[in-house]
């Protein structure tokens, strides 16, 4: 995906939608009032985290979660845009994968017909993302009747950090298929010696394992880092498991840098704002939000994903090719 006009070429940040709502720590109760009183349809997505003191003034801002490049959740991804557009006043999106505010005037150049028809096919081509396509329907109102305040979207990008995530993740790949085999050995071992099922070293290997596929939740990489010590070293092993650390240390200053460019971008009213990001960030930016004390609510869109979905994987190469060869040209 390539674009002019600082749209979209790709996202990283990996972590995927779970089948059921995931609720992370604190407010967990209150999360289905906290639903029907944002009239959020549950077929639409569901409330999943929250640090919401007070509903007098509404939180500063909606995290949604996504899995990009799906078109499905990049429909479902536009609807609640739109949402909170027209019930929460929102005016501002910022979006992963892109590095500077995104134009989407060209689009009404185009003659509706045309129009239509383009747009579901980069949504299905996974060329479109939820918020540009939000963006389209509503910049098209406000093309009729101009606002004070337009809607926009944002890029919250850093193209070092992200560059640098990028060759992590072609690291990872390159080394990968080595050190998974390496896995099997010591998991081979471990049956071996008859230890218990319930071995911690049993969970970390797990956990190396979905690192390796770059799979790996915010809590699980929390978990692992306390027990990366225990994991025994291969020539194979060592040099992809560093390299996989690098790639989630990258995505952790990732989620710092969108927080700190959300901030940098206050709207003059007080309306919230919304942050679209992959399924990690989602989980580190909400922890880091309750730890200094601000509002927000994490929305999870309502649909039903698995990690073989073969669309993710062919998508997230397609990326790493494409941002190899545009980044360096970017720097010239």
């Amino acid at each position: 995906m390539r674009y002019i006009h600082g749209l979209a070429v790709g996202f990283l940040g990996f972590g995927l939608l779970a089948v059921h709502p995931l609720l992370t720590e604190g407010g967990g109760a209150n999360l289905d009032s906290i639903q029907q009183f944002l009239a959020v349809p549950s077929a639409l997505a569901r409330v999943t985290d929250a640090n919401w003191p007070s509903t007098q003034k509404l939180p500063d801002l909606f995290l949604i979660q996504d899995v990009h490049r799906h078109p499905q959740v990049q429909s479902l991804v536009a609807s609640l845009v739109v949402h909170g557009y027209n019930s929460w006043g929102v005016k501002k999106v910022f979006l992963e994968g892109a590095f500077t505010p995104l134009d989407m005037t060209l689009f009404h150049r185009i003659p509706n017909k045309t129009r239509v028809l383009l747009m579901q096919r980069l949504i299905n081509d996974g060329n479109l993302s939820g918020p540009e396509l939000a963006a389209i329907e509503i910049m098209e109102r406000e093309w009729r009747d101009p606002p004070v305040s337009p809607f926009q979207l944002f890029g919250m990008e850093d193209p070092k950090l992200y560059r640098r995530n990028v060759q992590a993740y072609q690291t990872v790949l390159s080394l990968r298929d080595r050190a998974l085999q390496d896995l099997v050995s010591i998991r081979r071992l471990q049956d071996s010696m008859q230890n218990p099922e319930q071995n911690p070293l049993n969970k970390q290997l797990d956990r190396v394992d979905a690192m390796l596929h770059l799979k790996l939740t915010s809590t699980d990489y929390e978990a692992y880092l306390k027990a990366k010590d225990a994991v025994p070293s291969t020539p194979a092993l060592t040099p992809a498991i560093q390299a996989a650390e690098e790639f989630y240390r990258v995505v952790q200053e990732r989620s710092r840098f969108f927080l700190k460019e959300v901030a940098r971008r206050v709207p003059a009213s007080n309306a919230p704002r919304i942050i679209v990001v992959g399924g990690f960030h989602t989980s580190a930016m909400a922890r880091l939000l309750r730890q200094e004390g601000r509002s927000f609510v994490v929305l999870t869109p309502a649909v039903y994903f698995t990690e073989a979905d073969p669309l993710y994987e062919k998508r997230m190469k397609e990326t790493s090719r494409i941002l190899a060869q545009a980044l360096p040209a970017a720097r010239n």
